[in-house]
């Protein structure tokens, strides 16, 4: 039965490809329908192995796939990976039942939902692998998926050339974690995941040549500054939904990469060169990102910066090293996948009742959309970390392990940072909802299916504040499968 479960996480949503591609004309009127029940069952198969983890076990699924050079197709389900796969499973649903009252039904609806449903299938395999192998070809896969969805669906005329912008940066980043992951195997004779759990001996060169090309690599997908340039643009572009699972989801990818690989395989010793450039480029990005979100006037655009900065959190926490900052990063991308997701709902409720995205042309919403402005007001509260809202809890950790990690000026510097965050988000509230109305507009009303999921994702927000026993729970299990298991 675990193994069941374990495989449909991965495989419903890829049946739901194959129902997509082969029904046609039935899978056109019921697309929407289609994609929703897959990535129902494929959190629901998350949640179904989750007792079999607190009993102590550890769902498996593998069988030779290129045997002659030690090639298996391995699906594995730990606690460092329960938290990803859960947050990526659960923003997928989000994402489809938004579309289904954001996105024009045409002919290519079913393309549209098929692949939405590879995306998070790559995602979930990406996640879920237990061999290098397997991992890198479920990791472009995702990056294949979410491509050819801007270049498609995206909105306006450089939607072509934002993705192949997308394409080539990311890209890039993959070819760096690929090439560590051809010089792991080369040294290992195997490309199994659990044999990198029990540590490797490389020489220092080479290790840190691996580590450069790792941190850097899954940076790339984080989209911390500097190697950030192609989020804005992508995120700005890509029709909601999509920017949504690219914001909430995708980028938790990179963090999962660097903990799953160079803070798994490596020793503390090994990994602590690399403590100080993260914690400083982490607070790097954070600034940049939030003076960005400052600057810009695209609502998406300023949303979107918001992610280089909240990035810049996770990195500065993973490079503390210590209990409090890894752990707070790892919580920070759960909650970041939610308020983030509630952010950009937000915005696609604003854009599709007043028909602009400019925040020039906005301002004055609060009395005609109260409940958008209760929303996105919970939104920017928690991302400026305010209590009791979900990133509060969080950001106290990183914060604590800034300040335990022995450069103190950096904890202080990170904490002045986060003023940042503040300004842009109540600036950005005030503006669209508190500030004078440009003109008189009329509103188009909006679906229930983008009106509901953005209140849900608003009282999780708050819930998860309150509440954060179980994902903490989950975050500290996961901390004993990296660094040696030394906390």
């Amino acid at each position: 039965m675990q193994a069941i479960a374990l495989s449909a996480v991965v495989a419903a949503p890829l049946i739901a490809v194959a129902a997509l591609a082969l029904l046609r004309g039935w899978a056109r009127r019921h697309a929407a329908w289609i994609a929703g029940l897959a990535a129902l069952l494929s959190l629901a198969s998350v949640f179904a192995l989750l007792p079999a983890l607190e009993g102590g076990a550890t769902p498996a699924l593998q069988f030779p796939w290129i045997p002659v050079a030690g090639i298996g197709f391995r699906l594995r389900l730990d606690w460092l990976a329960l938290p990803f796969v859960v947050t990526e499973a659960g923003v997928t649903l989000v994402a489809v039942l938004y579309s289904w009252g954001y996105h024009h039904v045409d002919a290519r609806t079913p393309a549209y939902y098929a692949l939405l449903m590879l995306f998070a299938a790559g995602m979930a395999g990406t996640t879920l692998a237990d061999d290098m192998f397997l991992f890198y070809i479920f990791w472009e896969l995702m990056l294949i998926a979410s491509c050819i969805l801007i270049a498609l669906w995206g909105e306006g005329e450089q939607r072509g050339a934002v993705a192949l912008k997308y394409f080539l940066f990311t890209h890039l980043g993959s070819l760096m974690v690929l090439a560590a992951l051809v010089l792991l195997y080369g040294r290992t004779g195997s490309d199994s995941l659990s044999a990198l759990r029990s540590g490797v001996s490389l020489a220092p060169a080479v290790a840190n040549v691996v580590g450069v090309l790792f941190v850097v690599g899954f940076s790339v997908k984080m989209a911390v500054f500097p190697v950030h340039l192609w989020l804005p643009d992508a995120h700005t572009v890509a029709p909601m939904s999509v920017t949504i699972m690219l914001a909430a989801a995708m980028l938790s990818m990179g963090t999962y990469g660097i903990l799953r690989f160079p803070f798994s395989a490596f020793t503390v010793a090994q990994i602590a060169p690399f403590g100080l450039p993260m914690m400083i480029a982490g607070l790097v990005s954070g600034i940049y990102g939030a003076l960005m979100s400052l600057a810009e006037q695209d609502v998406k655009r300023i949303i979107a910066y918001s992610s280089v900065s909240q990035m810049g959190y996770v990195l500065f926490g993973l490079g503390t090293l210590t209990h409090e900052g890894v752990a707070g990063a790892t919580l920070h991308v759960i909650y970041h996948a939610i308020v983030k997701a509630l952010l950009f709902m937000c915005v696609g409720l604003v854009i599709r009742a007043a028909g602009r995205r400019h925040i020039h042309e906005l301002g004055g919403l609060g009395r005609a959309m109260p409940l958008a402005a209760a929303c996105t007001g919970v939104g920017a509260l928690a991302v400026a970390g305010t209590p009791p809202l979900a990133l509060f809890d969080s950001e106290w950790m990183i914060f604590a392990g800034g300040f335990q990690s022995g450069y103190l000026w950096l904890g202080v510097g990170m904490v002045l940072a986060s003023l940042l965050t503040v300004a842009y988000a109540l600036w950005f509230w005030g503006r669209v909802f508190i500030g004078a109305s440009s003109e008189a507009r009329e509103l188009g009303t909006v679906s229930m299916f983008i009106v509901v999921p953005t209140v849900a994702l608003a009282c999780l927000a708050l819930i998860e504040g309150l509440f954060p026993a179980p994902v903490f729970d989950w975050a500290q299990h996961g901390l004993s499968l990296i660094l040696g298991g030394t906390w």
